[in-house]
């Protein structure tokens, strides 16, 4: 996939418009419209846009480009101790979460066995 094609993709599924955007990076709504459609952007403009997202928008917008191995490929020791503590709390809340889930769908499918 292109830097165009990621980008657009990226913008939708993180319901991020090009107004809040331009607010963000300082580039000029204008600016990004016309990438979106099809005109080129100064490679700087593109990393000024990119810097803009949310972090889970840039992952997402990189492993557009680079496939799922670029998500594969992070070294979680170094991303969790740059973390804040408030940051390290919510992974462990989301991890927490995602076992319960897990451990409730094995439960469930273990009753419908049984019955």
């Amino acid at each position: 996939m292109n830097h165009r094609e990621a980008f657009n993709q990226t913008l939708k599924k993180f319901n991020i418009t090009a107004k809040s955007l331009a607010r963000k990076s300082g580039v000029q709504e204008r600016q990004i419209s016309q990438f979106r459609n099809g005109k080129d952007l100064m490679s700087e403009t593109l990393f000024s846009l990119i810097a803009a997202l949310p972090n889970e928008a840039k992952i997402y917008y990189f492993s557009c480009i680079g496939g799922e191995s670029v998500i594969e490929n992070i070294d979680l020791r170094s991303l969790i101790m740059s973390m804040s503590v408030a940051r390290k709390s919510e992974l462990l809340n989301l991890i927490a979460d995602s076992l319960l889930e897990n451990r409730e769908q094995s439960h469930s499918v273990e009753l419908m066995q049984a019955v």
